[in-house]
């Protein structure tokens, strides 16, 4: 059979779905609605040996595209579900439980989940949308068939092109800008990390009771802090198997997806962008409150430290689990932690909010009038124009797309954190050096400087996590900016 072939036998297939749907009956079955999804979505499943079931509904939960457990495709589709499972498709889980908080503008809200309320924030405010602003979203009631069509429509429309801005102001003097576009395109496999087992004898009792069960999986850690990590998972029922174990067995899960986009014109991005009043808060570089050379996650430093939000900051050494030290200059209140780095970025500020960004030598220990130093690079902006020094940075660093971190200023004077997702196919791609560039200046931000990546890559307002870090969990960092009240 050919390819081609296999694609008209689908589209066949899910249009006597459709005609069924539409002649038979005034309400949509879940088979129809994930079978309808799967074509609307345009994901190509005619290699997959799933094709031989002739169940594309099937084949869309065995990806993970929608994650809930449908019990009974036979069963009518509620728009609640319908909303769900449009949102998880399109790759936008976390930004749904990111907005679970923000008002939908429905009067029926509070009868929805807090996962469904944030669906619904971005399935109205998306461009475009999915669904249509109305007094009552009526979650609860069955799908149509007139319904349906015009979401499908609707969600093969957000498939080719779609993007999201929505702005938070979560505390006075802080707005916060979430930024989302594109969606994944190819067929994802899945890795799962259990991590919170105490000895090694119970990580591999645990590893080769899931490999009697046909998951192969290796184990994890060292000294007291064990785990088990699966291979990559082609079904994502093992990864809902997993989730029952993990939480009768009271371990945590980390579920990462790796995948390629088959479209490379279409990949997802998401970054958020961190605009601080300089007239309520001033930064400072955050470290342990115990040594300078412990390593600590973000949430800690930021806790420790009683700031406002935070961001990774510069790169940093690891010596022995929990320790290391600072990489380049690190001055603070007018104490230097470490060293300058001959000629890597570096950005040095006051107490007025004077600030420098520059390349740094050996003269930045003699900036007696700057209290404050970080260093990392490259130099991203010099009065909003491209600095374009590679520094010395290796070309994967520098033109490959990864998670990013950075801390700039604008021309109202307000500093700036931005941090862009990456590493991940179903959410977001990451940035090159380029790239995050000319994201920085299309926000109108005149002096930036990129901050350690990858897998540090965090941001926090208000006591939250506001991006999802590469590896699932918060990484042990040497130092990060801090947001500070200014006290009167």
């Amino acid at each position: 059979m050919t390819k081609n072939f296999k694609r008209f036998f689908v589209f066949l297939l899910i249009s006597g779905f459709l005609l069924f749907s539409f002649g038979s009956s005034y309400a949509v079955t879940k088979i129809e609605f994930l079978s309808g999804l799967l074509n609307a979505r345009g994901i190509d499943w005619s290699e997959s040996h799933e094709f031989q079931s002739n169940n594309p509904a099937g084949f869309l939960l065995r990806t993970g595209y929608v994650t809930d457990t449908v019990n009974n495709l036979k069963a009518n589709i509620t728009r609640a579900e319908a909303l769900r499972w449009i949102i998880q498709s399109l790759g936008l889980s976390f930004e749904a439980n990111l907005l679970a908080d923000y008002p939908t503008g429905f009067d029926d809200e509070n009868n929805l989940t807090d996962f469904e309320r944030g669906c619904l924030v971005l399935a109205c405010n998306m461009n475009p949308a999915i669904f249509e602003r109305n007094d009552n979203f009526k979650g609860k009631e069955i799908l149509s068939p007139n319904d349906f069509k015009t979401l499908m429509s609707n969600v093969r429309n957000a498939s080719q092109n779609f993007t999201f801005d929505i702005v938070r102001n979560p505390i006075a003097g802080l707005r916060v800008f979430i930024h989302r576009e594109g969606v994944p395109t190819g067929i994802p496999q899945w890795r799962a990390y259990l991590d919170g087992i105490k000895t090694k004898p119970s990580a591999d009792a645990f590893k080769n009771s899931l490999e009697s069960e046909g998951i192969e999986a290796s184990v994890t850690g060292s000294n007291g802090a064990y785990g088990v990590r699966t291979q990559k998972l082609e079904n994502y029922d093992h990864i809902r198997r997993l989730e029952t174990i993990a939480n009768a067995r009271g371990l945590n899960i980390r579920v990462l997806p790796s995948m390629t986009n088959t479209n490379t014109r279409i990949v997802p991005k998401f970054w958020v962008i961190l605009r601080i009043d300089p007239s309520y808060y001033k930064i400072l570089p955050l470290i342990s409150q115990h040594s300078p050379n412990e390593l600590l996650t973000l949430s800690e430093l930021s806790d420790q430290n009683k700031s406002i939000a935070a961001i990774n900051a510069g790169f940093f050494s690891v010596t022995n689990p929990g320790r290391g030290f600072a990489v380049g200059a690190l001055k603070i209140n007018g104490n230097f932690i470490s060293e300058p780095y001959d000629g890597r970025g570096i950005l040095a500020w006051n107490n007025d909010d004077e600030a420098i960004f520059s390349i740094g030598s050996e003269e930045v220990k003699y900036w007696d009038d700057m209290q404050n130093i970080i260093q990392a690079g490259p130099l991203l902006l010099d009065e909003g124009f491209p600095a374009n020094h590679d520094e010395g940075f290796n070309n994967s660093l520098i033109s490959a797309r990864h998670p990013r971190s950075a801390v700039g200023l604008n021309q109202n004077g307000e500093w700036i954190f931005i941090a862009v997702d990456g590493r991940n196919g179903m959410h977001s791609s990451g940035a090159t050096i380029s790239e995050l560039t000319d994201i920085m200046r299309s926000n109108g931000i005149l002096y930036a400087l990129n901050l350690d990546g990858g897998g540090s890559t965090e941001i926090i307002i208000n006591d939250r996590i506001y991006n999802m870090p590469s590896e699932g969990r918060e990484r042990k960092i040497s130092y990060a900016l801090g947001v500070i009240e200014h006290k009167n």
